[in-house]
């Protein structure tokens, strides 16, 4: 699916930067001594030499120089700076079990990989093409841990996984890459990916022209954080924001894996989205995710795989998105998705575009059962206030007992809508579909009295009929807890740091 640019380019970079400014402060230098008992803890510095031992009063110069020395069990940690690559990292050894190897930016600097020297060139041959690797690769490796970095400039990817376990993400950024600023990818298993930023991906600023191999698309390769095959996984306290594509993408077949308490938004495509190819992608749970300004909120899809199945979409925030809020697609071959449940979601103004118009979007509405490919669904306990066109709508090719023979069950939502619209509304654009609007059962029509939307406080006053029934994303008599709001994302500690002084 194409998209058009919504923004100016003076204008994203102007969100861009000020984005980029949250993450790249250098805050107060602490001196840590570098004793060692067992483990060697190694050191960089854009002032030292890789003829130096690597400690912390003669430091080495490159990354490269500690990813072809460390072993199990040791640490190199970049000083402030910033680290001009000409060349892609690769780190040379796994660590274990116990003994993880970690590159981390040194505690409250700011050490800043710059990756614009780094050649990449066309897509020739088969996939993986030179523009979906990483300036940081790692592949056949596994027990290492990247934390507090900042990787900007790359004209493939950020940091990139391939046939690897046990490889960890904490707390680092990535900024202005032509691919994805973290991908982790075919034969992975055993990931976490908690507390980064990743800003301006897949931005077609930073594609190398190739005369003669033109590039089909008009943006970059992937998506935010791609998560492809990949198995037993977690993806956690990130921010995503202002990518020309998706936000977060589970694609391929992944399996087993959660997906929560990201913070997704200004993104040109989905915020969230999964979607298998080749084979069965399953066992996946979106939640306590908030998600706006961005094309649909979350997305579902079988554009190749056999079948999507076993997906929770629940306590997700999901607002003021250009287009529909959930969106169940019949992209790519349309194969089955089974299994879906999706429940105490508040879906908040969705679906309205850009502007005013007298005709919907291409996509609208709350929740849009584009396809038709699908078995039991379950959709309950959710807030539909005030989106575009219809809360909930499904396509008329829909036959008309096939909610009951497909296990589809709508039933006790709350739902406030202010259109006023005669069904089935024409999608001419793009979906070519006529849509109609479903409230289920049990269901209640009424204002969900939420705090303050203009304020993005989307808890329930005291009042609510909401609160009654424990519907929507937020608790009602809940301490409020805006996390997404306040020193976001938060700082992790590995299970594999040791602390030391």
């Amino acid at each position: 699916m194409q998209m058009n640019h919504r923004l100016s380019f003076a204008t994203r970079r102007r969100f861009i930067q000020a984005a980029a400014t949250l993450v790249g402060v250098s805050l107060a230098k602490t001196t840590y001594s570098s004793t060692a008992t067992e483990k060697q803890i190694y050191y960089i510095s854009p002032s030292g030499n890789d003829a130096n031992p690597g400690t912390l009063e003669q430091p080495w110069a490159t990354i490269q120089k500690a990813a072809d020395t460390l072993t199990a069990g040791d640490t190199v940690y970049l000083r402030e700076g910033t680290y001009l690559i000409s060349q892609q990292i690769n780190p040379r050894n796994s660590g274990t079990e116990n003994q993880w190897i970690i590159y981390a930016g040194y505690p409250r600097e700011t050490a800043i990989i710059d990756a614009d020297n780094i050649y990449v060139g066309p897509p020739v041959g088969q996939a993986p093409f030179p523009h979906d690797q990483g300036a940081f690769q790692i592949e056949g490796k596994h027990h290492i841990l990247i934390k507090n970095l900042t990787l900007k400039n790359s004209h493939n990817g950020g940091f990139v996984v391939r046939d690897s376990h046990h490889i960890d993400f904490y707390n680092n950024t990535t900024i202005n890459t032509f691919s994805s600023g973290i991908f982790i990818g075919r034969g992975c298993y055993q990931h976490k990916v908690l507390g980064n930023t990743v800003i301006n991906a897949n931005t077609n600023e930073m594609r190398i022209e190739h005369p003669g191999y033109p590039y089909q698309k008009s943006v970059g390769p992937h998506e935010g954080i791609t998560i492809g095959s990949v198995e037993d996984f977690e993806v956690a306290y990130n921010q995503v924001c202002y990518c020309a594509k998706e936000g977060i993408d589970c694609k391929g077949t992944p399996k087993r894996g959660k997906i929560h308490h990201n913070y997704t938004h200004h993104c040109r495509r989905q915020g969230l989205y999964a979607d298998s190819w080749r084979d069965v992608l399953e066992d996946l749970e979106f939640y306590e995710n908030v998600v706006h300004d961005c094309e649909t909120g979350i997305a579902i899809s079988a554009e190749d795989g056999p079948k999507i199945n076993n997906i929770k979409i629940h306590h997700n925030l999901v607002f003021n998105n250009r287009a529909t809020g959930i969106f169940i697609s019949r992209w790519g071959k349309d194969r089955l998705k089974t299994n879906i449940q999706i429940y105490n979601n508040t879906i908040h103004h969705n679906g309205y575009g850009l502007k005013n118009t007298p005709d919907p979007y291409w996509l609208t509405g709350g929740l849009y059962f584009y396809s038709t490919n699908l078995e039991n669904v379950v959709v309950r306990d959710n807030i539909f206030s005030d989106n575009a066109w219809f809360q909930i709508g499904y396509s008329s090719d829909f036959e008309p007992d096939a909610f009951r023979t497909k296990n589809i069950k709508i039933e006790s939502n709350l739902f406030f809508d202010n259109n006023t619209v005669t069904y089935p509304v024409n999608l001419d654009e793009w979906a070519n579909d006529r849509v109609y609007a479903t409230k289920g059962e049990d269901f209640i029509e009424a204002d969900p009295l939420f705090e303050n939307t203009m304020n993005v406080n989307f808890y329930l006053q005291a009042s609510s009929p909401a609160a009654q029934k424990n519907f929507g994303a937020f608790p009602p008599n809940a301490t409020q807890n805006f996390w997404w709001s306040v020193n976001f994302p938060p700082q992790f500690v590995h299970p594999s740091e040791e602390s030391f002084s």
